[in-house]
C-alpha cells in the first residue's frame, strides 16, 4: 500500500529519504504516497497517516494527518488509486508536551478510515533528529531587561 516517502524541509526543498530510515526534524513534512486497488462506484475515502510507536497496548499515535482519496467509478475491474497524505513534524514543546520528541525508531502507519482493514505499517522507520524544543534563549534575552525594569521601578519610587 505505501508506495513512496518524500520529505519537505523548509529552506531546502524536497528530499529523498534514505532506503532504511527517514530522518526528520521539527518543521519537516513527511509525504506518504500510497497505491491501492479499487473496484466499485465512484467514492471519496479518507486517507489517514500517523507517526507513533507500537507498544503493548497497540499503536500510540503522536502525529497524524488526513487527506481525501478520490476513487473513480470502476464497477468491473480493479483500478490502482494513487494518493498521498502530508504529516507535519511538530516538535515537542516545553516538558515534552505536544508534538514529537527527538528519538529513534518511530513507526508509521497509513489506513483508509472508512475501511481500516486497508492499512499498512512500517516499524522502526523514522528518526527525529535534534532538539525539538523551542529555542528559549532569544525569548529570555528580550524578557530579561523588561523583568529587571519591573523590579527596579518600584524601588525607585521609594527613594523620592
Amino acid at each position: 500500500m505505501i508506495s513512496g516517502l518524500d520529505v519537505f524541509r523548509p529552506g531546502t526543498g524536497w528530499l529523498v529519504p534514505l532506503q532504511d530510515k527517514v530522518a526528520l526534524m521539527a518543521g519537516d513534512v513527511l509525504r506518504v504516497g500510497i497505491a491501492v486497488p479499487y473496484k466499485g462506484p465512484e467514492h471519496e475515502f479518507t486517507l489517514y497517516g500517523s507517526i507513533g510507536q507500537r507498544g503493548l497496548f497497540g499503536f500510540d499515535e503522536i502525529l497524524s494527518a488526513r487527506a481525501s482519496l478520490p476513487c473513480p467509478d470502476s464497477p468491473d475491474t480493479y483500478t490502482t488509486v494513487i494518493g498521498e497524505v502530508d504529516i507535519e513534524i511538530l516538535g515537542a514543546g516545553i516538558a515534552g508536551i505536544g508534538g514529537i520528541s527527538a528519538g529513534n525508531d518511530y513507526d508509521l502507519y497509513v489506513k483508509i478510515e472508512e475501511n481500516p482493514d486497508v492499512m499498512a505499517e512500517i516499524d522502526d522507520l523514522i528518526d527525529i533528529a535534534g532538539n525539538t524544543a523551542p529555542d528559549m534563549s532569544s525569548i529570555l534575552g528580550m524578557m530579561l531587561p523588561i523583568m529587571m525594569l519591573g523590579m527596579v521601578a518600584p524601588m525607585m519610587e521609594g527613594m523620592e
